[in-house]
C-alpha cells in the first residue's frame, strides 16, 4: 500500500540522486523530495558489511542539519566479491575487470540504510543482503553487455534490471536490494511516520 504526506506534517527527503532508488521509493510513498549534501565516504573497515551502513548514516544525517523536522533516507550500496569491495568502476576498462572477477562466482550485494528525523530523535539504521551468482561469461559477452548498459555509475559495474539475463544465473533475497533499495522493511518503517494515500476516484 502506497503511502502519503499529510499537509503541514514533516516531509521525507531522499539523501541521493539515483534515480534507480527515486523510482524505487516511489512504490513506498507518494511523494518525497531529493537532496544530497556532500560527504566524505568510508571504503573500509575491519567488517565490510558495516560501511554501507555507515556511509547511508553519513549522507541522511549530512541532509538531516538542513530539516531537522523532516525525516531522511540514506542508503548505500555495496557489490562485496570474497573479501574485495567493488564499487563503482573508473573506467570501461574497470568495469571489465570487475566482470571478469564477478565471473562463473557468487558475490553478495549489500545496502545499508538510515532513516532519521532529529526533532524526534529517531534513528533507525540497518541493512539488507543478496547473492548474486554469475554465469560464466568470455569476453565477448562481458564486451556485449558494456555496449549495452552504461555501467559507471553501477556498484560492481552492473544492474540487475538491465539486461541481467546476459550475466546473472540466480540470485537470493529482495530483487530491489540488488538494485540499490531494498523496501520490505522501509515500506513497515515508513507506516509509522506517513499514513496510507487515498485511493484515487475512478
Amino acid at each position: 500500500m502506497k503511502l502519503q504526506k499529510q499537509n503541514n506534517e514533516p516531509e521525507l527527503y531522499l539523501a541521493s540522486q539515483s534515480p534507480r532508488r527515486q523510482e524505487l521509493l516511489k512504490r513506498c510513498i507518494a511523494d518525497f523530495r531529493v537532496e544530497t549534501a556532500p560527504v566524505k565516504e568510508i571504503n573500509e573497515a575491519g567488517d565490510l558489511h558495516v560501511i554501507p551502513r555507515i556511509n547511508a548514516s553519513m549522507k541522511a544525517a549530512a541532509v538531516a542539519k538542513r530539516h531537522r523536522k523532516d525525516f531522511i533516507l540514506g542508503a548505500d550500496t555495496l557489490v562485496i566479491c570474497g573479501k574485495e569491495i567493488m564499487g563503482k568502476p573508473a573506467d570501461p576498462a574497470e568495469a571489465s575487470a570487475f566482470l571478469r572477477k564477478l565471473s562463473g562466482r557468487t558475490h553478495e550485494v549489500v545496502t545499508g540504510l538510515a532513516l532519521i528525523c532529529l526533532r524526534r530523535n529517531i534513528h533507525l539504521i540497518w541493512s539488507e543482503s543478496s547473492q548474486v551468482t554469475f554465469k560464466e561469461l568470455s569476453d565477448a559477452d562481458i564486451e556485449k553487455y558494456l555496449s549495452e548498459v552504461d555501467v559507471l555509475d553501477k556498484a560492481g559495474a552492473y544492474a540487475i534490471q538491465e539486461h541481467g539475463d546476459m550475466l546473472v544465473s540466480n540470485y537470493t533475497g529482495e530483487l530491489e536490494n540488488i538494485i540499490g533499495l531494498p523496501l520490505v522493511k522501509l515500506q513497515e518503517y515508513l507506516a509509522e511516520f506517513f499514513p496510507p494515500a487515498e485511493p484515487e476516484n475512478e
